[in-house]
């Protein structure tokens, strides 16, 4: 099924675009899609795991720092809804995904069908990048919001996670969330928060693949 999406992915791709790539496997599939086409194109990513996988096939990377901007930009999500708003979960790139969405004439989510829902359900924490001096802020915060907060570790270091641009990462989990917008916005004003994995407003497709299909969920135009 992933497949069929990258492949649809493609299709919306130009010759000579500048394409920006976020990460996950269906994006490493369309990475394939494109070393095996006729396309001339230049990646952007936020990426490492991407940007190797376009260097090991031969795509020219250009730095996101040095971009001005984007033709058309493809991630992946956890949860998708029929408004576009996406949540994204355990990875700790999202605050520089969401600078590549900006800054794409159109940013698109890949996804089965199984991620879309009616509205977002948060079965997955937000993952929260916060500045060093606001680490109790933010936490309690994100408490006072109704949040489970836990510090990203790992078994191969000890103590907390550090991102890509040196903060500290966060699991929000939000069990009583109902409205995305809403509780973006209210992450949003938080003095201390660099970023967080809701993607609200930034997204102009959904590509959606099903067994017997694909449909293209499309923003509204107000």
């Amino acid at each position: 099924m992933k497949q069929k999406c990258a492949k649809r992915a493609y299709e919306m791709i130009q010759d000579k675009m500048t394409v920006g790539l976020g990460g996950g496997s269906t994006v490493a599939l369309l990475i394939r899609e494109i070393a095996g086409g006729k396309k001339q194109v230049r990646a952007v990513t936020p990426s490492q795991d991407t940007m190797d996988l376009c260097v090991e096939y031969g795509i020219p990377v250009q730095p996101l720092e040095m971009t001005p901007r984007i033709d058309i930009a493809f991630d992946g999500c956890d949860e998708v809804d029929r408004e576009l708003n996406a949540l994204k979960s355990c990875g700790g790139i999202h605050t520089r995904e969401k600078i590549m969405a900006a800054m794409a004439d159109e940013y698109i989510l890949l996804a089965d069908e199984g991620k879309l829902k009616e509205r977002l359900e948060f079965r997955f924490p937000v993952t929260v990048e916060v500045l060093r001096p606001a680490r109790q802020y933010v936490k309690s915060c994100l408490e006072k919001l109704g949040a489970e907060v836990t510090e990203r570790r790992s078994d191969k270091k000890t103590g907390v996670v550090i991102s890509d641009d040196g903060n500290y990462l966060m699991e929000a989990h939000f069990p009583q969330a109902e409205d995305a917008k809403v509780l973006s916005d209210q992450l949003d004003r938080i003095p201390g928060i660099a970023g967080h994995s809701l993607f609200c407003g930034l997204a102009a497709k959904a590509v959606i693949v099903k067994e017997n299909g694909i449909d293209i969920i499309e923003k509204e135009r107000s």
